[in-house]
């Protein structure tokens, strides 16, 4: 599954935040994308926990002309001699799932570091920068622009990118900005319905299944190939996943939720 992705809440003027204009707020997208949904997962190296990974959207905002959402993700891992990971991606991507910008705070004992992507798919170019932040004050060490081919994914909107798509079956090659380069994601939706076990639950989850594989070193070192399994229903949350990294694979599985109304479906009853 392509959701790991990664602490300080950014107010109207920090860096990395798009300028917004007031408008009405449009309805919501459908069953899938639902503003609010929180979602908690576990991962696991064989028998070490390594942390967790919690994802919520946030809000929907009309920009400019654009509906734009608004998610967070943070990957917390304290294991000693292993990982001490704390960083938070925030990620604003359109109603196609196209990303807009994307901001990661990395928190360690060297300070609290900050990059922000920008992407202006009009100019085929995305603007990078990164630095230190130190209490409220941002200062960027470094700036540039790069140029990207298409509309691009970033780590976070990936992971809304192949809810949007699972139910498919096709190949997709998914242009992905890593930093300031352009990679690909290759995922191979195949509506594949299967059954997973997980603790959350005491009952088997009717899941569809996908696979793939990413041409770049992402967080916790994922690299190469990946499966998943996302709910088969219209909520499309992801279950369960293994991904490979430098060390091995490693197990992220659903641990809670919240989201209106919806719970895991139950194996044989109410799928899709």
């Amino acid at each position: 599954m392509v959701f790991v992705i990664a602490a300080f809440a950014l107010g109207p003027d920090a860096p990395g935040r798009v300028a917004r204009c007031e408008a009405p707020v449009p309805p919501e997208r459908g069953p899938m994308l639902l503003v609010g949904e929180e979602l908690v997962y576990k991962v696991k190296y064989l028998f070490v926990n390594l942390g967790s990974i919690k994802i919520r959207v946030n809000d929907r905002r009309e920009v400019n002309g654009r509906t734009l959402y608004s998610a967070t993700a943070i990957i917390d891992s304290r294991v000693p001699l292993i990982a001490d990971l704390h960083v938070r991606f925030d990620s604003e991507f359109d109603s196609e799932i196209y990303s807009y910008g994307w901001t990661a705070v990395d928190s360690s004992s060297d300070g609290v570091f900050v990059r922000n992507i920008r992407f202006d798919y009009a100019s085929n170019r995305m603007a990078v920068d990164r630095g230190r932040r130190d209490g409220m004050t941002y200062v960027i060490e470094k700036a540039d622009t790069f140029a990207v081919t298409d509309r691009c994914q970033d780590g976070l909107s990936l992971f809304f990118y192949a809810r949007e798509h699972v139910l498919e079956r096709k190949e997709h090659t998914v242009p992905t900005v890593i930093d300031s380069e352009q990679v690909s994601t290759y995922i191979n939706f195949m509506n594949k319905p299967d059954e997973v076990d997980i603790g959350a639950v005491d009952y088997d989850v009717s899941v569809v299944e996908f696979d793939g594989r990413a041409d770049f070193v992402g967080i916790f070192g994922l690299t190469g190939g990946f499966e998943g399994a996302f709910s088969n229903d219209d909520a499309r949350v992801p279950i369960l996943a293994y991904m490979n990294v430098l060390v091995g694979s490693v197990k992220i599985e659903l641990e809670s939720w919240t989201r209106p109304g919806w719970s895991p479906p139950k194996a044989g009853e109410g799928s899709r």
